[in-house]
């Protein structure tokens, strides 16, 4: 029986690494130790009624001793209660005995769950006691065992007065304010301040969050190690700046769509907190060549980066290939008389870069991939959708990271050919994912060498306008490991092959295909998921998903 702690099942996705590396030593968040393991302190009168309590509770002749379960060590009954996964028994635990109380009650009160504004309100009712106007002092200090409280759910209903009762909380260590679109700018400037514990702090969607809220929070809050402040429009540089400045110990930075931004405030960030290993910059069109140029040069452990839509990058936004050693006679010289171009220290290798999203940069070509693989070999998520000036040869650097890739993304580069696919197939046998979407050069002969990956689990080939019922012939040899089809738009397929397909592959849990001829029938569509409600009417009536229960439906039907 494994004594692991299972894993927390609030954690914040807006925080956590998507990247799978077994390999990593690097800790997501580095939270703050605990300078003792001690139970909780009684507070105001019931101090004195528990030191009363233990006087008349020694051991005397005559009187039954204490229970085992009381004789255990603080330190070792709080180190068991922490395998505890459920509320309701850590409330169980809490009702044995006083010092069972004691080592709990913390535990109980470190993460609440709010599903409904109700349950907040409860919380705040128990915090307002915790004033010392307050006339009923209260058994603990609640407040200070809060670390962590998300919001996400709650979103609009979180307004500046409710929020405004966590000042009290002043260990808070992770806190959740996603959707929150209540809140005010004042709000945020006044009451962040306090919680000079934070430790990771989500403002995703808080529209009215500006430089002069997160100025403030910067210069209090230096423990930040985790920011997301995706879509918060009104910032802007002096705000990113105040960050760089006063943040140094950041790792984990989310900017998503920070358009009022520009490239000098983000390579500040990257030089003033040289510990990053998340930098998520999707849709900052302000991103020039300097940001990624002061990442790779000064943020020497970052692991994830994210540029989707940063459409003035060019190549010259990564370093150069190393030169070979020995170096030829002035190459180091030749190369200095371009300023535009940089190259990493002799002998310095980017290996934790895990996963590079560069979605929509419509003008890196063939020689940015060669230089990116060349300074970070052992990518493992590579995401080049709608990189339209890459051509064919681009799988060759792609190749060079053989059995590191696992993830690939090649959706819309449409000069790949059955030429490529089969030297990618070749050289990168570890592949689990590709998505090869509206590559029309593409027929069923890269489809034959794909099915001969071992660890294939996921092909997307929609538009692939070429294939016919062989391609599925083919995929049905990988019935062990593929779980996820798309083949929408591919015209030629048949009901029979997909019969096939679905005879074969037992493991398989999604299969789009929409737009596809042969599946326009009512009796087959009925086991389709119902379409986006987003979706106009002539992309509804087109739809066609199997899912989950939908896919195993369609098996039995056929």
């Amino acid at each position: 029986m494994s004594l692991r702690p299972p894993p927390s099942p609030t954690r914040s996705p807006s925080l956590t690494s998507q990247s799978d590396d077994d390999e990593e030593d690097i800790p997501d968040l580095v939270l703050p130790a605990r300078t003792a393991q001690a139970p909780a302190p009684w507070d105001g009168d019931a101090a004195s009624l528990s030191s009363a309590l233990q006087r008349t509770s020694t051991l005397t002749p005559g009187v039954r001793p204490l229970p085992l379960a009381n004789t255990l060590p603080h330190e070792l009954l709080i180190h068991i209660l922490k395998f505890v996964p459920s509320h309701t028994d850590l409330h169980a635990s809490l009702l044995v005995s006083r010092q069972w109380c004691q080592c709990t009650v913390e535990l109980l009160w470190h993460k609440p769950v709010f599903t409904k504004v109700s349950a907040l309100f409860k919380l705040i009712s128990v915090l307002s006691l915790a004033r010392p106007d307050a006339t009923s002092p209260l058994t603990f200090p609640y407040p200070v065992f809060l670390r962590r409280l998300n919001f996400a759910l709650l979103g609009p209903d979180c307004t500046d007065s409710i929020f405004a009762r966590l000042s009290l909380c002043t260990r808070l260590e992770r806190l959740t304010l996603a959707n929150c679109t209540a809140l005010t700018s004042r709000a945020l400037a006044t009451i962040l301040p306090q919680l000079r514990q934070l430790v990771a702090l989500d403002c995703t969607n808080v529209h009215d969050l500006d430089d002069t809220a997160l100025t403030a929070i910067a210069a209090a809050c230096t423990r930040l190690q985790g920011v997301n402040l995706s879509n918060c429009a009104k910032l802007t540089d002096d705000g990113i700046l105040a960050l760089a400045t006063h943040a140094r110990l950041l790792r984990r930075v989310k900017l998503c769509g920070l358009t009022e931004v520009d490239d000098r405030a983000f390579a500040a960030l990257a030089l003033g907190c040289p510990l990053l290993i998340e930098m998520d910059l999707n849709g900052c069109v302000g991103v020039q060549d300097s940001a990624p140029r002061a990442l790779f040069l000064h943020a020497r452990q970052l692991r994830e980066l994210r540029l989707a839509g940063c459409l003035q990058l060019s190549d010259n936004a990564f370093p150069l290939k190393p030169l070979p050693s020995p170096a030829p006679i002035g190459a180091a010289f030749q190369r200095s008389l371009n300023p535009a171009t940089y190259a990493l220290p002799q002998g310095a290798v980017y290996d934790h870069l895990r996963m590079l999203d560069l979605t929509s940069c419509a003008s890196l070509t063939d020689d940015a991939l060669d230089r990116i693989v060349s300074n970070a070999p052992r990518i493992r998520n590579l995401v080049l959708a709608k990189c339209i000036s890459l051509s064919a040869d681009c799988v060759e650097p792609i190749g060079r990271l053989g059995k590191h890739l696992h993830y690939l993304h090649l959706g819309h580069v449409a000069q790949l050919t059955d030429r490529s696919i089969r030297a990618l197939a070749a050289a990168c046998t570890r592949l689990r994912y590709i998505d090869l979407a509206c590559c029309a050069l593409l027929t069923d002969m890269s489809v034959f060498e794909l099915a001969q990956l071992p660890k294939l689990r996921r092909i997307g080939l929609v538009r692939v306008t070429n294939l016919t019922d062989n391609a599925l012939f083919a995929l049905g040899d990988r019935h062990h490991t593929l779980e996820r089809i798309h083949l929408s738009y591919c015209e030629g397929i048949s009901v029979q092959a997909v019969h096939f397909l679905l005879q074969r592959l037992t493991r398989l849990t999604h299969l789009s295909l929409t737009g596809v001829p042969a599946f326009r029938r009512p009796e087959l569509q009925q086991f389709c998921r119902s379409p986006p409600k987003e979706f106009n009417e002539t992309q509804q009536r087109t739809f066609c998903v199997y899912s989950g229960k939908g896919v195993n439906d369609l098996r039995k039907y056929l």
